[in-house]
């Protein structure tokens, strides 16, 4: 059967969709994409540049983006019937229309009864008003409800650890949420606005470092109308202090901390060299102890036999023996070894 257009009259293949009777061309030339002009209401956050969106502030984007996404998630509002937009392709030329709107040109790829695709122009208007977010405001009275104090159990965070917890701070889930973060000789105080980002950002840090959380609540007043008490959330997060090279004990032996990661650490024996691994929950219930008072020297092989090792010490030129243990079998002249004394003992070992 064949199909024309009412409007110019000419017939149309079945390839060719029929929009409220017309073809494409006359369709879009006698109503075009949209019933009415589009007009779009931008509001952003004078402070910080968030925008809000569906009654939430988000990042910040161009305003060229904002508005082909509010164009395409509000087109239901505004394009006429039998029309889709599948994509906004550009948006450009802004300029002024009035004191408070201005107007853009929109390039789309638009779906015409179903069936087939087409490129075209539209024109969209659109207001910019500022204002001045909860969180800012927030941030203006320096309210909060979570308090999260990040220190070491070493006593002062390294040089490292710094950097970590200000990358950490920097994240874009974590940073939205903060009121004020101040750095002290001891580690960082983050005053943040909820509760629920402060345990997420102890969460991260546990989870990378292996850190003890302890979480107290401080109850400023009783909201008898909510049925709650509303107070401050202190999570007290404590990063362990080994690194590698550290001496620590163990079931009454004595080990060499060799790797540290996000999931424990790791240790070589000094007397049978064989390595343990152990999780952050035996350092933080010491079953594994950090030893405090460690002399560590460096010592040249110049000899050994079955049972000694003879080593040199390259600082005095003095010669000590050592017995040949385990974790010395395979040591050769010329090779340096460490001498770890602790509490009165020397310890040697090829690390």
């Amino acid at each position: 059967m064949a199909r024309y257009c009412v409007k110019c009259g000419r017939e149309l293949g079945e390839e060719t969709p029929i929009v409220n009777g017309l073809c494409p061309d006359c369709f879009l030339r006698d109503y075009g994409v949209f019933r009415e002009t589009p007009v779009l209401d931008i509001v952003f956050c004078s402070k910080c540049g968030l925008w809000r969106y569906h009654g939430r502030w988000v990042q910040p984007l161009s305003i060229e983006e904002i508005i082909r996404r509010m164009v395409l998630d509000n087109q239901q509002h505004y394009v006429n019937s039998g029309v889709e937009i599948i994509e906004v392709d550009e948006v450009s030329s802004i300029h002024r229309v009035g004191r408070s709107f201005y107007e853009a040109v929109v390039k789309m790829h638009v779906l015409l009864g179903s069936q087939a695709i087409y490129s075209v122009s539209g024109i969209v208007r659109f207001s910019v008003s500022k204002t001045v977010c909860p969180q800012c405001m927030r941030r203006a009275s320096k309210s909060f409800n979570a308090l999260v104090q990040v220190r070491s159990a070493r006593g002062r965070l390294s040089d490292d650890e710094k950097s970590y917890v200000r990358s950490v701070l920097q994240e874009p889930s974590i940073a939205s949420d903060i009121v004020e973060v101040i750095e002290t000789r001891n580690g960082f105080d983050v005053k943040m606005f909820s509760p629920v980002t402060a345990r997420r950002l102890a969460s991260i840090i546990n989870r990378d470092r292996g850190a003890r959380v302890i979480e107290t609540f401080k109850t400023r007043r009783y909201d008898p109308s909510r049925g709650r008490r509303e107070g401050v959330t202190t999570i007290s997060i404590r990063l362990p202090d080994l690194v590698v090279g550290d001496v620590v004990s163990y079931n009454g032996s004595y080990g060499v901390v060799c790797s540290v990661s996000s999931s424990g650490f790791k240790v070589v024996d000094l007397e049978s060299g064989v390595y343990r691994s152990f999780k952050f929950d035996d350092y933080w219930s010491k079953r594994v102890v950090r030893e405090e008072s460690v002399v560590v020297k460096e010592y040249v092989v110049v000899g050994y036999d079955s049972s000694m090792v003879y080593l040199l010490d390259p600082m005095d030129g003095s010669m000590i023996e050592y017995p040949r243990l385990a974790n010395l079998n395979s040591v050769s002249e010329g090779d340096r070894i460490k001498g770890y004394w602790v509490k009165g003992r020397m310890y040697m070992a090829r690390i």
